[in-house]
């Protein structure tokens, strides 16, 4: 098994990329002899560092599994939410209009946003295994109890308030713990684990849509918890090693800081309009479909589907090119196709080229946030910088998706002011890294 020594003293703090490690323990017996991750807190980060990264072998990798299983089910059902949204408006609640419903889904992404940040500090401080069990646990009682759900308000307590609250106390963990067990393959690790987001929700939709017009939404949500609550047990014995105590984080704020976290803050609020109003754009434009069919959500399971292979390739890319290169084209790629693809696609052909291109390209940074945090903050308390981040996330995905809903209704349904606004705001976003980029490295082609 391959490992990576960092050892120069002279190694600028900038550069640091992990705390300094206990001992590690293993069988001497064992054929691998695998080292587990650095974990322990380096107090001044311009100490000599020692520190060691297996970036490869079973432990390692079979943690990178348990991990894209937790992205499956939880960040995935994020991305699940646009077919689970349809449903509710066309079925449940069709004089509640289709602005309010996706609020429903942006509470759940902004609380798991603000429960984040929190549990990567505690998290960090108290190990990371006892944190996601917890996490698994509340979101399977969510997920249970909303197949009861008979009203709107029932919808934003259960699927909305608390299943974030519960998602997010594992988010920030799951997210980060590969950048601990990888170096030179950091970005490739990170993208397989964060990838779960992509192929479980492109999964979840069949499952989720064929569950509901077959058995209907108690028993449908009762059957997915059931599968949601069996995949958690299986990941939680993937990961093996649990990381080590440390002290509650002190953040370093900087302008870099400042800059990702206001790239991610904007770029947001246009990211999730694609996946919310997919199924709905569908049935607009081609109205021949039957509205129950597996038709109506094939560019959204294809747009997560490609989502989790456009992450698998971020990562590789970014370790090729530099992670903050790879995030900067995520979100202005992203936007830019909103903006110059998404509104001419008219035919059924069309909508799924752009669930394509948008599911390849325009999701590549949510992959990235946790290999720029360590590139550019190091791995010192990682998840709590990570869960910061995604703290960033909130407030985009609560109202973004209803802004996009309300600028459709208030224009008509004129579908070109939906995507010049969600692209607009990613391009936005996009420009905010670039003070993070060339503070990092004024080389235009540098890899950072």
């Amino acid at each position: 098994m391959s490992r990576m020594q960092i050892c120069d003293p002279a190694v600028p703090a900038e550069a640091l990329l992990a705390p300094v490690p206990t001992t590690p323990h293993f069988d001497e017996n064992s054929h691998d002899k695998e080292q587990g991750p650095a974990t322990d807190q380096l107090e001044d980060h311009h100490a000599p560092p020692d520190w060691t990264f297996p970036d490869g072998g079973l432990r390692a990798w079979s943690i990178v599994f348990g991990c894209f299983l937790f992205t499956c089910t939880c960040m995935g059902f994020g991305l699940v939410w646009g077919a689970l949204q349809d449903y509710y408006h066309s079925h449940m609640f069709p004089e509640t209009s289709l602005s309010i419903i996706s609020l429903a889904g942006g509470l759940q992404n902004f609380v798991m946003g603000i429960t984040s940040y929190l549990a990567g500090g505690i998290g960090d401080r108290y190990g990371y295994k006892k944190m996601i069990a917890l996490s698994c646990f509340l979101a399977y009682l969510s997920l249970l109890a909303s197949a009861f759900a008979t009203k709107v308000y029932h919808i934003f307590l259960f699927q909305g308030f608390f299943l974030g609250f519960s998602q997010g106390l594992g988010m920030p963990l799951y997210m980060s713990i590969p950048s601990q067990w990888f170096l030179d393959r950091r970005g490739f690790a990170t993208g397989i684990a964060v990838s779960g987001s992509g192929f479980g929700a492109a999964i979840g939709c069949l499952i989720v849509r064929q569950l509901l017009t077959k058995v209907g939404f108690r028993n449908a949500m009762l059957v997915y918890s059931s599968m949601q609550g069996f995949v958690w047990i299986v990941a939680l014995f993937l990961i093996k090693k649990d990381v080590a105590h440390r002290p509650w984080a002190r953040l370093r704020i900087n302008g870099q800081f400042y800059s990702v976290a206001a790239s991610i803050f904007f770029g947001l609020f246009g990211y999730l309009s694609p996946f919310y109003y997919s199924s709905t754009y569908v049935k607009e434009y081609i109205p021949s479909l039957d509205e129950d069919s597996l038709l109506v959500v094939g560019p959204l399971v294809v747009m997560n589907f490609c989502a989790g292979i456009g992450r698998i390739s971020a990562g590789t890319l970014a370790d090729m090119f530099g992670p903050i290169n790879v995030f900067f084209s995520s979100f202005f790629l992203g936007g830019l196709f909103q903006v110059v693809v998404w509104p001419f696609c008219k035919s059924y052909a069309s909508i799924m080229v752009y669930s394509v291109l948008n599911g390849l390209v325009g999701c590549w940074f949510i992959s990235l946030v946790p290999v720029v945090c360590a590139n550019l903050f190091g791995l010192d308390n990682l998840s709590t910088i990570t869960g910061f981040m995604i703290l960033m996330n909130a407030p985009g995905q609560l109202a973004g998706g209803s802004i996009s809903g309300a600028i459709l209704s208030s224009s008509g349904r004129q579908w070109w002011a939906l995507t010049l606004y969600s692209g607009g705001i990613m391009i936005v976003g996009a420009f905010f890294v670039l003070y993070a980029r060339f503070s990092k490295d004024r080389r235009i082609w540098a890899r950072v």
